[in-house]
């Protein structure tokens, strides 16, 4: 057969045409995966997140039009090889499939152009957590490709890393981070004794709630039992509602939830914090050198701050221990509005638990609650207490924003009392019921990039009432204290330059207190009410070094009282250098004054229960509190190992005898004085990514001075010379344990004379008392433990079980001892003891 040109030509055309059908063919069908990815947006209304560099390049065949979602998402997944992972509902990632990957990263500084130390890097719905070395370094093991790595630090925005963004920058990834516009202070210790506390810049020291870890006896992150781990802060009693700073009384404290001041902090008579830690966002403590801003608490402040950030979804939990049960939730109304809403009740009126019955006995010891004088008298007490807290939030536009805050704490105690005999039988109820009430609106303002303010106004008010009703005589006894403040504040921060800030403010504030006492035989009634108006003008000045090695803040405060027309000039002062990344170098100062304080003045005050009442300075007998403090201390920081040292020097002046608690034969004097301490504090701290030891001491020297006493030096009642705390945390997968000790030297204690300890005269019989306070009781010590175990019951729902027990050893500590005189005029001894080994149980979920 002959092949001409022409047939040659023919067949080419029909290979090439062919060729170019099959092409046009081929085209119609593979198309690149975003704009698969686009059409099925459209399709399920949904959205694929991803990184460009995970989906350049890919092709594929078009889903059929018919599949239904998870079909669909099942053929990209088979045709990609990628994975696609539901991060909500409508919310889809897309990442390339690793496994069982070592993965390791260096954080940076984008405007210092340094390694960022002491981030706390965690994988999300794990309890898989580290925190990047002096070189910003930091590693996992074994990361799966749904993992997805959260970069934590308090002056950068929290970044979110899918892990195969290292597979894609060959593993070992540098993450440049950009401070934060509005800067937090700089911490320089971070993971102080577990996660989440920090000492900052201006040497406070944050508890960051949402990110807490776990200590000796804490199963959840009760904000007042947790500060307690740190040195310089105690308990002389166990209670919350007695947190002694640096030696000085719990009313010297200045608390602060949302801003507003909170005269009352407990339940349960103080043995458990009044806040609900789950929607509390930080914790700033400040034992010295405290910001212009802030008026009273001369030993020291805790400042409460909710969640203040409007998240995209709602979140939430509840939970019960073996003493209440609570819920709480974050509930998104738009993108610009939130609610918040909190809620607890105890459950010791429904059932009776170990824990109960062992907080009830150290709660009530040795009060007519507990026991009864007279055996013909039956009794039964009814105890309970609950909180809520309502908080909205609003943002305006991008400059403006409203903040409702609300909490309302409740105690209530019922007692009945029963007579039976022969001929008669009576029986009184006696009620005792405290309430701490607060409100307040903040309005912020960011006029431009340099200019802010802060608008502030609150109500807060405080009461406790009770009748006491005698079932033998018929006597009825009412008893009511109340405190009531309301205030406006308006806080001003300009930016000058880069290493320059100053704020400026104004704080008004009204406050008033009256006590009342109504007896029926005799017929007795008193109403005292005392009001109190403070002005206060203030203004600060912060320097940071560009280098951020060196920090000073210095401010002044003017306090102006109406009623007395005192002018009180308070001068502030706080200062760190970093000599290197290593060590630091710090000091402070500050004068305070306060207005009010607790007084003491019977044993028998509110059922023998609540033996403190509020009340307000008169400028005669009660006079104006007043401090001076200086402390000087460094830290040291190198691979995980911290100490931390601080001496300081406390003068407080203006104190009352009867806001003592005296218990020997100063009790019923009433005089002013001062007391005086010289302290150091320390503490050593190692940690690994699994394992946190620590050894804290403190030291004090605390005396009273009171010119009309004899002597006029004498030992303080809160005068703790030796204070050690020693604690263990560790962390194994989901599981985390916490075992720890505290010792601390005896409490002051006055003792009768051996010889002769009561003289009988016609109108009463006294006490002889010794040398006021130069005994003192047996050493304290106590072994606490606690345990927790975190799990996934869903992809959507997280749930934490834990046990906890207080005084593992069952040791009998005497936290004070005092005397009386019994009915057959002989002595009596009264001591009262520690909590005993407590267990408790919780168990939580939270979405």
């Amino acid at each position: 057969m002959k092949v001409t040109n022409q047939t040659i030509f023919l067949i080419a055309y029909c290979l090439l045409y062919s060729l170019f059908g099959f092409s046009q063919k081929l085209n119609k069908e593979v198309k690149p995966l975003y704009e698969v990815l686009k059409n099925a947006e459209k399709q399920y209304h949904v959205t694929f997140t991803y990184a460009n560099k995970i989906i350049e390049g890919v092709s594929v065949i078009p889903y059929p039009k018919n599949l239904n979602q998870q079909d669909a998402i099942a053929y990209l997944e088979k045709s990609t090889g990628l994975t696609f992972t539901h991060l909500t509902k409508k919310n889809i990632l897309i990442n390339i499939p690793i496994n069982n990957q070592n993965l390791c990263g260096y954080l940076f500084n984008a405007q210092t152009k340094t390694y960022i130390e002491g981030a706390h890097i965690s994988i999300l719905n794990t309890n898989i957590h580290t925190t990047s070395n002096s070189l910003g370094y930091f590693s996992f093991d074994k990361l799966t490709d749904s993992q997805i790595i959260k970069i934590s630090h308090l002056s950068f925005p929290t970044m979110y890393v899918n892990a195969t963004d290292f597979i894609i920058n060959n593993h070992c990834l540098t993450i440049k981070l950009n401070e934060k516009i509005e800067k937090l202070n700089e911490v320089i210790l971070n993971n102080y004794l577990t996660s989440g506390i920090s000492i900052n810049k201006n040497n406070s020291i944050e508890i960051n709630t949402q990110d807490f870890g776990i200590l000796p006896g804490l199963i959840e992150p009760d904000v007042l039992n947790q500060i307690q781990a740190i040195p310089g802060i105690s308990s002389i009693n166990e209670t919350i509602s007695n947190i002694n700073i640096r030696g000085g009384t719990n009313d010297q404290n200045l608390l602060l939830w949302d801003g507003i001041k909170m005269y009352h902090s407990g339940h349960f008579f103080g043995l458990i914090s009044a806040f609900n830690p789950y929607l509390t966002n930080n914790v700033t403590i400040i034992k010295n050198g405290t910001s212009a801003q802030f008026n009273d608490g001369v030993s020291g402040t805790i400042d409460i701050k909710s969640i203040d950030k409007i998240s995209d979804q709602a979140f939430g939990g509840a939970g019960f221990n073996l003493l209440s049960s609570d819920a709480f939730a974050q509930i998104p109304i738009s993108k610009k509005m939130a609610l918040q809403v909190s809620g607890r009740r105890a459950l010791t009126d429904i059932v009776n638990t170990p824990t109960f019955e062992q907080y009830f006995k150290r709660a009530f010891q040795d009060t007519k609650i507990s026991e009864s004088l007279n055996e013909n008298i039956k009794t039964n007490s009814n105890f309970n207490f609950f909180d809520y807290s309502i908080k909205f939030l609003y943002n305006i536009n991008k400059k403006n924003s409203v903040r409702v805050s609300y909490l309302n704490v409740d105690n209530k105690l019922h007692f009945n009392e029963t007579l039976t005999s022969e001929n008669t039988s009576a029986s009184k109820t006696s009620e005792l019921e405290q309430k701490n009430t607060a409100i307040g609106v903040q309005i912020n303002t960011q006029w431009n990039s340099k200019f802010k303010s802060l608008f502030h106004t609150y109500y807060t008010k405080y009461t406790i009432n009770a009748g006491n009703f005698s079932v033998l005589n018929d006597q009825r006894l009412l008893q009511t204290n109340e405190v009531l403040e309301t205030g406006v504040k308006l806080n001003t921060f300009y930016t000058l330059n880069s290493t320059i800030k100053l704020l400026n403010g104004y704080h008004y504030y009204e406050l008033g207190v009256t006590n009342k006492e109504d007896v029926n035989i005799p017929i007795f009634v008193r109403t005292i009410k005392n009001v109190i108006r403070n002005h206060s003008l203030y203004s600060e000045l912060s320097y940071t070094s560009n280098n951020n090695s060196t920090f000073f803040t210095g401010g002044i405060r003017l306090n102006y009282i109406e009623k007395f027309g005192n002018f009180i000039v308070e001068p502030r002062v706080n200062a760190l250098h970093k000599f290197n990344s290593n060590f630091a170098f710090k000091i402070a100062g500050e004068f305070k004054s306060q207005n009010a304080t607790q007084i003491i003045d019977l044993q028998e005050d509110f059922l023998g229960v609540e033996k403190k009442r509020w009340t307000l300075a008169n400028n005669s007998n009660i006079p104006i509190i007043q401090s001076k403090q200086a402390s000087a201390g460094f830290n040291y920081k190198k691979n995980n190992f911290i100490i931390d040292i601080e001496a300081f020097y406390k003068y407080v002046n203006g104190i009352t005898s009867s806001t003592q608690g005296f218990q020997n034969q100063n009790q019923f004097i009433k005089t002013s004085g001062s007391y005086t301490i010289k302290g150091l504090e320390f503490l050593i701290n190692k940690k690994t990514s699994n394992f946190s030891t620590w050894l804290g001491y403190s030291f004090n020297k605390n005396n009273y001075t009171f010119t009309q006493l004899t002597p006029k030096v004498f030992p303080n009642n809160t005068d703790i010379r030796h204070s050690i705390s020693f604690g263990n945390t560790y962390t194994y997968k989901n599981f985390n344990f916490a075992i720890g000790i505290n010792y601390r030297t005896g409490k002051p204690h006055t003792t009768p004379v051996e010889n002769n300890p009561i003289t009988f005269n016609q109108i009463t019989n006294v006490i002889n008392y010794n040398t006021p306070n130069a005994e003192r009781l047996s050493d304290y010590f106590r072994a606490d433990f606690s345990s927790t175990y975190k799990f996934k019951i869903n992809t959507k729902i997280n749930a934490m079980a834990g046990i906890s027990i207080l005084n593992i050893l069952n040791i009998k500590n005497t936290l004070n001892t005092y005397y009386t005189i019994n009915s057959n005029n002989t002595l009596n001894t009264i001591n009262n003891t520690s909590i005993a080994t407590t267990p408790n149980f919780t168990f939580r979920i939270s979405f």
